[in-house]
């Protein structure tokens, strides 16, 4: 089987809940995953540096600071969660569906799919991913 058949399989099996997904976005986030793109928080570093630099010019440094402790707080919190959603979105949207942008996330740690049913787990990089789909999602 090819791999565009495949993973046409296993986004089928994904979809009726045979199969969970389990994405790491530590490891994921990775300049060479087919997931990260630094777009996705440039823009957010770039206006706060701004910020930061504008305050502290204005205001002084100690106002620099605490637009800085502000800024990271809000890095943290916000723009985190922000990257993960997308990342995760990006992963069934674009990697199971390209077998390109799939083997290029599969090189690095922090997928894994699940067989609900067996329990049985396959784990990227070393993890068999065709194997276990042909076996378990077919």
């Amino acid at each position: 089987m090819e791999d565009q058949e495949l993973l046409s399989s296993l986004r089928a099996a994904i979809d009726r809940g045979d199969v969970e997904t389990s994405l790491d976005i530590k490891r994921q986030h990775h300049v060479d995953s087919p997931l990260y793109r630094e777009s996705d928080s440039s823009p957010f570093l770039y206006v706060c540096m701004l910020a930061i630099g504008a305050v502290g010019w204005f205001y002084g440094w100690q106002a620099g600071i605490g637009a800085f402790v502000v800024a990271a707080l809000l890095y943290m919190v916000g723009v985190r969660r922000f990257v993960a959603v997308r990342m995760r979105r990006r992963f069934t949207n674009e990697v199971l569906v390209d077998p390109e942008k799939f083997r290029k996330a599969w090189k690095l740690k922090g997928l894994a799919f699940r067989h609900k049913a067996s329990g049985i787990v396959c784990e990227s990089p070393d993890g068999l991913w065709r194997s276990f789909v042909i076996e378990r999602c077919r």
